[in-house]
């Protein structure tokens, strides 16, 4: 019998061990559970690391979902960036047309104030310190010649002092060379206009008793061909001491703000301003 079981003792454990299994599917199959030690301890021992997979995976899924917010943020503040410079462009174009159009308008209205011809130019270089002079855009081609008057809204610029076809140089009234007739508005006290090395002007050759007195103004006396009468020079700012038998002179501030002239009038020797009197001013 031993030397039976030695022999078939493989066989034997193979048909034991498939008893058992049929007895273990048979009870299983009644009561409907399947009890698995093993399944169970490896499900228990893959809780936790299911447990780390899925906050890894949920925080890689936020990190991943900010990341696009953010990149999604960031273009959105690159074309609103665009946009504000675009606008910033656009406001500082706007008063740039703004400010040109008043300046338009003030020579226009300026404009309505002459007789005869007037020719609006655009001061395109300026040379205030050392010729003390503008050039403009326009020339010969548009009617401008030397000689004649230049003036703006706040009053006498110069006057040409040579042209070419399509640009013209102004010497303005601070140039030593420059020479206006003018009367002291106030009193009728008559002299001469120059410019002065302070890049101011002076008003020369007043006669003895005249009255002339710090802050009169001066304006054109239209006695000299080119400039119309009554066009504002400057204001008196300091009168000279004068020797018995000398020609009293006097300091004149410019009314004109030569650094902030952008537009001008050429006129012809032959205008006036309109119902103006000796007295009157533009």
């Amino acid at each position: 019998m031993l030397e039976f079981l030695r022999r078939n003792q493989t066989l034997l454990t193979s048909g034991l061990l498939l008893v058992l299994a049929l007895i273990l599917v048979s009870s299983n199959a009644r009561t409907r559970r399947f009890d698995d030690p093993l399944g169970a301890a490896l499900l228990e021992g893959m809780r936790p690391l299911q447990s780390g997979v899925t906050r890894a995976t949920s925080t890689l899924g936020g990190i991943w979902r900010q990341y696009f917010a953010l990149v999604g943020l960031q273009r959105e503040n690159e074309h609103l960036r665009q946009r504000i410079l675009e606008l910033e462009r656009d406001a500082v174009r706007l008063g740039e047309v703004e400010q040109t159009n008043q300046r338009f308008r003030e020579l226009l209205g300026f404009r309505d104030q002459l007789e005869g011809p007037a020719i609006a130019a655009r001061v395109v270089g300026k040379d205030i310190k050392l010729t003390r002079s503008f050039t403009l855009d326009r020339g010969s081609q548009d009617g401008l010649r030397k000689g004649m008057a230049v003036l703006s809204p706040y009053g006498v610029v110069g006057q040409i002092l040579r042209t070419s076809s399509n640009t013209a140089q102004v010497l303005l009234i601070t140039d030593h060379n420059s020479g206006i007739d003018a009367v002291v508005q106030r009193s009728r006290a008559r002299g001469i206009i120059e410019g002065a090395l302070d890049q101011g002007c002076l008003l020369k050759y007043i006669r003895q008793g005249d009255d002339v007195q710090v802050g009169d103004r001066v304006v054109t006396s239209g006695l000299d061909g080119i400039f119309p009468k009554g066009i504002v020079v400057g204001h008196i700012t300091q009168l000279h001491p004068r020797s018995r038998g000398q020609l009293l002179s006097t300091d004149v501030e410019p009314a004109v703000p030569f650094d902030l002239v952008e537009e001008v009038l050429v006129v012809d020797a032959s205008v006036r301003p309109r119902g103006e009197s000796a007295e009157g001013t533009p």
